[in-house]
This record gives structure tokens, C-alpha cells and sequence, in this order.
């Protein structure tokens, strides 16, 4: 039986469209030009150019940038509507960005295109998306080329929609140029602004659509959530083809007023350089940048005292990790957030001041969001209930892009159902359980992935730990978990002592009953584990030894 509402598992704040004093009808270019007013000598975007080195660009130039970016697209053929295709890796970021603001402020649409993905993924993303135009630079000209080819053998009707491929360069110095776009009508804030493709993990990537006012209202909510300031220099380890790339870091900085330090293809000795060269204050990564960035930390080499917060998102924070960040930069707040590209990603924000009372949650809602727990049905749970998580308000975008089907299965108004579980405590907080498709089911008992890693964490050479279900024949599924070690750890009885560390922790039925050790996990390019192919070569193991 279902609560009601009032008893449910919901939580949020719905605080009305302007009540932080800002206009919600404005759209990206005039943000842009009001920024420019405002902040006018402040940097506002610090990315690679050309692959070749790093360029600064105040607010008065970047929107001027945005505006000659404009001119030129349109010249080459860009008209409002048109979606513009951005192959290009971080090497290349200033272009990245300015090509996506110039799009904008065109009414066209950006979209960024996975540079890591294989010809089929690819090729099913220009076949979906048509873009009118597409920039590419000589090293995946090839790779482009190939995507494009599968597109017409998969969509026969896509040859007569082949991109127009552009080099980027004339974007790499474009406050040099003095045409200013002709534009007959300022986009509305409703026009569609960028195509963000999922994380297709698991299945083949959708297309998210996000508006100008979706995108606007991911920068409010999520920039306020996390406590940037107009002073902050905030650092992002994102690869451009992501949500957290245009929508999360760099909404988030332009709505604020910040700068904007987007990483190229770095390791991670190298970000830490970057953050003590350009006197960063505001780092965010996902889990998995900070563990390793807290491993190649030189207190003599990288001076980190310029830090005072460290934020998290994209996969669940071990609780080891916080504690060590804590203990390794005494001075560094932290704040951990959680979303998904469909909700902007806006979603929840774990303060600083909660991080350790509420260690282990994701947060609670992030203002002008909303919490709900749901059952099978879509119907609300009662509080404490595992269910899967769904979140409203503003930021959530408004769609697949030509696919109605899944957008009708997945999104509900201003709600989009995650696909995540979890449960609410009574303070509002979301305690993630894990992916609904990676909750394990041994012999009827439900069992979290994200619980039993937590455990294997605190092992003091367990450097990462991922937990998946493998076939059992007796049980449905069983538990199996995959460790990688600290430097210098050796193997000898690790799967020993972690075994007797989860007996003391878990129920007995959520202790794996295989521990592998190995060198590396498989992740996507934002440094998520790849569980699906994990699961797959975990299951070839299995079977090739028989046991």
C-alpha cells in the first residue's frame, strides 16, 4: 500500500522560476552578453587551442568569440535549426566551446561527438542527429570519414544529409575577426540548444535534448549546489563530448561568473601542475580522477593551498576516498553532487558541512529539484523504501531526440526516471543503492553493488573495487568483485583478508564468493567502471575454468 504524497519518499524544494533575482527567460547568447557587461575582464574560459597550447579567454572576448563563431558558421552554411557536430578531443577545447556558443547563438544546435567511440557508435550518432556541419580536425578525419560510411549503410536515406566536415582552425583565434552574425531573430528559450548523448553504456546512446532554458537552469541549479562564486577559478576534468563538459561546468561557471579551466588530454601529475599554474580554487572529477590524483600528489611539487573545494560526481564516492582527501588537504571543503545527463545533470548536493554526518549519501535535492521514490508502477514509496529514483524540476531536459518511445517510457512532464535506485532517509537525504541493472539477485535476496565496494575500500591496498553479478546455477546470480591494487601491495592473501573484511561487514549472503584481482577496470572515457563489459569477461573467465 502507497502513502500518501505527504508520506512518500520525496523530498525537494520547488522555489519559483526568478526568485534568485535573475531573468528565466534568458537564453544562452544573452547570458553571454550580459556576463560581458558584468564581468567583462574576467577570465571566463582557460582551454587547449589547436592541440598546441593553452589560451585565455576574458568574458567580453569570449562572447565576442561567440559572436564571430557565429559569422563563420553561418557563412559556412549553419542556419537556425541545423544541429553542428563537434569531433573534437579536448586538445581542442577553446573550439569546442566557442563553436557550441556560436551555434547557440545562431538558434542552431551543438553536438558534441564522442571522440572514443568506434565506427558503429559513431555512425549511429550522425546518423541520428543529420548535423548540417561537422568539425574535424586532421587526426580524426579518418575515424569521421568511416563514421559517416556506416551511417549510409545503416540509414540509406542518410547520403543525401552527409555532413559538410569543416577544419576548426579559423576558430582558434576568433576575437581576430570583426564579422558579427546577422541574426534576424534571438533564439527562444525553448529552441533546442545541444544534443548530449547518454553514456550508452549498456545500450546504444539516445540523443538527450536540451533547451536553452534547460541548459541555463542546469547552471542555476547546479552552480548553486556546488557554492561557486564569482571568484572561483573552478577546474573540470571533462571530456568535452559529455553533459559535464558544456552543460554542468560550463553553465555552471558562465551563470555564476567564474572561470572556466577546462583540462586537455592530461595525466594526472599534469592536473595537478594545471591547478597550482592557474591558481585554481574549485576542482571537480569524478571519483576515480580524484583517487588517482590523490595518489600522484607531491606536497613539493604542486601547490595545492590555493584549493578550498573539491568536488564529486558521476559514480559513487567511497567513503575511504573522502576520508583521505580530507586527511591528505586538511584546508579543501568537499561537496558531492549526483545527476544524469537527462536531468541536466542537476540533481542532489551533499554539503560540506553534511559530508560527514550523511557519509555514504548522495545529498538532498538541489533547489528548484525534486526526489521521488518509485516503485514498478511509477507509483510513489514511503520513506526508507529502495526504489528507483526520479527527479523533476527545470533542469531536466525535454527528450530523446527522434525517439518518442523511450522518451514516453522515461520521461513524465518535468520528471525523468533515472534508472537508479535508492531509498530516502528521514531528513530528505538519497541513499543510492545502485543501477537498477546492477542490483544482484542471489536466489531472491536483492544485493547492491555500491554496499559491498564501500567494504572492500577500506582495505588499505585495494586502490579501486567494482562488484558485479555472475551466473550461478543454482541461485540465479552470485556475487563476484574486482579489485585493483595499491603500488607496491602484493596479491598473497588479499582475496583472503577481503572475504573475512565483508564476513564482519555484510550479510552473509551479499560476501562475494569470487574476488579477482587485476591490473585495470574497464571504464568510459568520463572514468566510469564499464560493469556490462565486466560482467562479460568476467563470465569467459568463469567458464573457461570451469568453476
Amino acid at each position: 500500500m502507497h502513502s500518501p504524497l505527504s508520506e512518500t519518499s520525496r523530498s525537494g524544494t520547488d522555489s519559483p522560476p526568478g526568485s534568485d533575482g535573475l531573468d528565466w527567460e534568458e537564453n544562452v547568447p544573452s547570458l553571454l552578453a550580459r556576463q560581458a557587461r558584468d564581468r567583462g575582464t574576467a577570465l571566463a574560459l582557460s582551454a587547449m587551442s589547436q592541440g598546441l597550447g593553452r589560451h585565455r579567454l576574458t568574458y567580453s572576448e569570449l562572447h565576442g568569440a561567440a559572436g564571430a563563431a557565429a559569422a563563420w558558421l553561418r557563412q559556412s552554411g549553419l542556419k537556425a535549426g541545423d544541429r553542428l557536430g563537434i569531433y573534437l578531443t579536448n586538445d581542442w577545447a577553446l573550439e569546442c566551446f566557442v563553436a557550441a556558443l556560436g551555434a547557440l547563438t545562431l538558434g542552431a544546435v551543438a553536438v558534441p561527438l564522442n571522440t572514443r567511440s568506434a565506427a558503429p557508435e559513431l555512425g549511429h550518432a550522425i546518423a541520428l542527429t543529420t548535423p548540417r556541419l561537422v568539425l574535424c580536425d586532421a587526426s580524426g578525419h579518418e575515424r569521421l570519414i568511416e563514421g559517416c560510411q556506416v551511417a549510409c549503410r545503416a540509414e540509406p536515406d542518410f547520403d543525401d544529409a552527409m555532413p559538410i566536415i569543416l577544419d576548426p582552425a579559423p576558430l582558434a583565434n576568433p576575437t581576430a575577426q570583426e564579422a558579427t552574425p546577422i541574426i534576424e531573430q534571438q533564439p527562444s528559450v525553448d529552441a533546442l540548444g545541444c544534443l548530449l548523448f547518454t553514456s550508452g553504456t549498456t545500450a546504444r546512446a539516445k540523443a538527450v535534448m536540451h533547451t536553452h532554458r534547460t541548459m541555463i537552469a542546469t547552471g542555476r541549479c547546479t552552480g548553486a549546489a556546488l557554492g561557486l562564486r564569482s571568484d572561483d577559478i573552478y577546474q573540470g576534468a571533462f571530456p568535452f563530448f559529455t553533459s559535464s563538459a558544456l552543460n554542468l561546468a560550463g553553465m555552471s561557471c558562465w551563470v555564476a561568473g567564474a572561470g572556466l579551466v577546462i583540462e586537455g588530454q592530461i595525466g594526472n601529475e599534469a592536473r595537478l601542475d594545471l591547478v597550482r599554474d592557474e591558481g585554481t580554487t574549485f576542482y571537480h572529477g569524478v571519483p576515480s580522477i580524484l583517487n588517482f590524483m590523490t595518489q600522484a600528489h607531491d606536497p613539493a611539487r604542486h601547490d595545492l593551498t590555493g584549493l578550498r573545494m573539491v568536488a564529486n560526481g558521476g559514480a559513487s564516492m567511497p567513503v575511504e576516498l573522502t576520508e583521505r582527501i580530507a586527511h591528505l588537504w586538511p584546508w579543501v571543503q568537499q561537496v558531492q553532487i549526483y545527476g544524469m545527463t537527462e536531468s541536466g545533470p542537476a540533481g542532489t548536493v551533499l554539503p560540506p558541512e553534511r559530508m560527514q554526518q550523511k557519509a555514504g549519501s548522495v545529498g538532498r535535492a538541489m533547489e528548484g529539484m525534486t526526489i521521488e521514490i518509485l516503485d514498478d508502477d511509477a507509483q510513489p514509496l514511503a520513506t526508507g523504501e529502495l526504489g528507483e529514483i526520479a527527479l523533476s524540476g527545470a533542469p531536466v531536459a525535454v527528450g530523446y531526440f527522434r525517439n518518442p518511445d523511450a522518451t514516453e517510457n522515461s520521461f513524465h512532464g518535468r520528471r525523468i526516471r533515472t534508472g537508479d535506485v535508492g531509498r530516502l532517509d528521514p531528513d530528505g537525504y538519497l541513499w543510492f543503492g545502485d543501477r537498477k541493472k546492477d542490483l544482484i539477485n542471489r536466489g531472491g535476496l536483492k544485493i547492491a553493488s555500491v554496499a559491498v565496494e564501500t567494504v572492500l575500500y577500506r582495505h588499505p591496498d585495494v586502490l579501486e573495487a567494482a562488484v558485479v553479478a555472475v551466473p550461478h546455477p543454482d541461485l540465479g546470480e552470485d556475487v563476484a568483485a574486482v579489485v585493483t591494487l595499491r603500488p607496491g601491495a602484493t596479491p598473497e592473501g588479499i582475496s583472503v583478508g577481503l572475504k573475512e573484511l565483508c564476513r564482519n561487514a555484510l550479510a552473509d549472503y551479499e560476501v562475494p564468493r569470487n574476488i579477482f584481482i587485476c591490473e585495470n577496470l574497464p571504464r568510459n572515457p568520463m572514468g566510469k567502471i564499464l560493469k556490462g563489459e565486466l560482467r562479460r569477461n568476467l563470465q569467459k573467465c568463469l567458464n573457461r575454468d570451469g568453476t
